[in-house]
């Protein structure tokens, strides 16, 4: 699944907000996108120094040293200064614009640089204060960038366009044509340069709200500890519970449920007030900047049309009943008088997972991708023989799975590989995350060498289905073969139909801070239970505990990052149809789309790949494939 939390290159080109608040976004989001919450791996794991040099990622590449990387900090202040020195002088001609925006563009990359490389340095051991405070003075440094480049876009504003215009015609500036599309269009909604300066001022101020949350949820909970199915006393955490909803006694199950969400219970308001100010954020930035709602805020960020958004929920919820004749077959198979959610991620198939060696792991992931062709195999096999992976996990390394790619450094890859299938398939997705900012750092100037947050998953999802397909056409043993389509199917719910979920949730909380109505524990609980009847029917039993969901999931803290998910898987299942189904193009297309970065919209940008997501068609085949694996699977498990 996407493991994410922390697995996207999202570095677009946000010009509603100056660019290093952009940067900002990226990073902030590499915890998120795990799906977990957990911060550090099992304390059953090695101390990191006991692991194989070969099985470690090579950040030497980067900076030989803590030293190196505080020379790098120091070069990159000063170049923060020269740039805030141009203030005033950007429209006297183009060469004076050209040095700002090449200027802005090195300050860009290296930060970025910087940035993650203290990132993933703190990840290595999250116990370490002095990779810590590295992270926190390359925060500071960005929050600092933000400020003192504020000026930079209102001051773009203020040439004549028609002037503009002109100059961008000229050799070196028309590769930012684009970039200034972009700004043009979203002129009404930037501010004065004192406007912006304070609106970055506030940054920190209002990350305040998901901050809380994270320390809150991941080091200052109470957690309970139950008895697994051995007898031996488990604490559940985000992680453990993930693993624990997987395991075939039921009673472990339940007990790890109710312990996790009594957990979350325990400070069910204080969540409240957090999601309530994380709203409230959203708002106060969208009302600033002339917004009618924080929808339209978050979608004009990429140009997308509010149908992206409505096509998705309405076709999705229009097929609820897949997902219930879904619940009922596990009901069946299973042999239970009613489905609690803690029964939904068990696999229908007894069969005994096996495990994948590291190295037999990769054979299936480069044999299972051959079908985007050698040179997006080539950029997969290099991933591994270069060290651009950190495979297993150690004591204090962050849990959950990401990529980390920069301009200036290979796409680095965290794993916590454990052997089983889900960390294979978790292989080729962040593989596919890798692939891209690859191939979009080397195709693209640095202004276009990220990718739309809108577009963020679709590589890698593409990359995690053409795996899993291969190996289910690789499988002649009925049993194998139904545990695959389970597992497909389980990726479809948690991805598609969770997420569309998760989308409605995040509509209607911040249709409360727009109102200025209420936002309670109990509004909110009380949204959550309304949405668990209408998706998943009569077969399953909501359990009061349930209802405190909505206040555990960081997503929302994001503003309105969630239906980006089921969007990229949907966008993701109609490429690779194409890709399997050998249509002509269909590679070459792929390929182009992974080159092209954010040099385009990103509804353009799926359109090159063959999937309209400004029309239904890509979420309606996305159903159709649910009703056709979960038809053979209902099939295979008839006996």
């Amino acid at each position: 699944m996407i493991s994410a939390l922390t697995r996207l290159n999202l570095m677009c080109n946000m010009t509603t907000l100056t660019i290093s608040s952009a940067l900002l976004r990226r990073f902030a989001l590499i915890a998120l996108l795990t799906m977990t919450s957990a911060l550090h791996a099992a304390t059953s794991a090695p101390e990191r120094a006991a692991i194989e040099d070969r099985f470690k990622w090579d950040l030497g590449k980067m900076y030989a040293s803590p030293e190196k990387w505080d020379e790098h900090y120091k070069q990159i202040s000063s170049l923060v200064a020269e740039f805030a020195a141009r203030k005033g002088t950007v429209g006297e001609s183009p060469k004076s614009l050209l040095a700002a925006l090449q200027l802005r563009d090195q300050v860009n990359i290296q930060l970025e640089k910087l940035y993650s490389w203290a990132a993933m340095k703190r990840d290595e051991d999250m116990r370490v204060p002095a990779t810590q405070a590295l992270y926190q003075r390359a925060q500071t440094l960005a929050v600092k960038w933000d400020e003192d480049s504020s000026w930079f876009q209102p001051e773009l504003l203020r040439i004549p366009e028609d002037r503009l215009r002109g100059w961008l015609e000229g050799a070196d500036l028309k590769v930012y044509r684009h970039y200034f599309d972009d700004l043009l269009r979203s002129r009404t909604h930037i501010l004065s340069a004192r406007e912006e300066e304070l609106l970055a001022m506030a940054g920190k101020a209002t990350e305040a709200p998901g901050d809380a949350f994270g320390l809150l949820s991941n080091t200052e909970l109470r957690w309970r500890s139950v008895k697994d199915p051995q007898g031996r006393d488990i604490e559940i955490t985000t992680s453990s519970h993930s693993q624990a909803m997987q395991s075939k006694d039921r009673r472990y199950r339940r007990d790890a449920f109710l312990a996790l969400h009594g957990s979350f219970l325990d400070v069910k308001s204080t969540l409240a007030a957090t999601l309530a100010g994380s709203m409230q954020k959203d708002w106060f930035y969208s009302k600033a900047r002339g917004y009618p709602t924080s929808l339209h805020r978050a979608l004009d960020a990429e140009n997308l049309p509010a149908g992206v958004y409505d096509n998705l929920v309405r076709t999705v919820t229009g097929h609820a009943a897949l997902l219930q004749r879904y619940v009922a077959l596990k009901k069946r198979v299973l042999k239970l008088d009613q489905v609690h959610f803690y029964d939904l991620y068990v696999n229908l198939v007894d069969v005994p997972e096996r495990d994948y060696p590291f190295e037999e792991g990769r054979e299936l992931v480069l044999n299972g991708v051959k079908a985007f062709g050698e040179d997006y195999v080539a950029v997969m096999k290099q991933a591994f023989d270069s060290r651009w992976i950190d495979v297993y996990e150690n004591k204090g390394k962050r849990s959950g799975a990401y990529n980390m790619g920069t301009y200036l450094s290979a796409p680095y890859v965290l794993l916590n590989y454990k052997g089983k299938f889900h960390d294979v398939s978790t292989v080729a997705h962040e593989l596919g995350h890798a692939t891209q900012s690859w191939f979009a750092a080397r195709n693209q100037p640095p202004i276009y060498s990220g990718y739309p947050m809108f577009t963020a998953e679709v590589a890698s999802t593409a990359a995690e289905i053409v795996f899993k397909r291969s190996m289910l056409e690789r499988t002649r043993d009925p049993k194998e073969r139904a545990f695959l389509l389970n597992q497909m199917l389980e990726d479809m719910r948690g991805t598609i139909f969770r997420q569309t979920q998760f989308a409605e949730f995040d509509r209607a909380a911040h249709t409360l801070a727009e109102k200025g109505e209420p936002m309670t524990a109990d509004v909110l609980m009380k949204l959550c239970h309304e949405q668990y009847v209408r998706y998943y029917g009569p077969d399953f039993v909501i359990d009061p505990e349930l209802d405190v969901e909505c206040l555990r999931i960081p997503h929302y803290y994001r503003g309105y990052y969630v239906y980006r998910y089921a969007d990229s898987y949907c966008a993701a299942a109609a490429i690779a149809k194409r890709i399997l189904g050998n249509e002509p193009g269909a590679r070459e297309q792929w390929m182009k789309f992974l080159k092209t970065g954010n040099s385009m919209y990103a509804i353009d940008m799926l359109k090159v790949a063959g999937a309209d997501m400004t029309t239904p068609k890509p979420i309606e085949d996305a159903m159709a494939l649910f009703d056709q694996l979960l038809k053979e699977l209902e099939e295979l498990l008839k006996t």
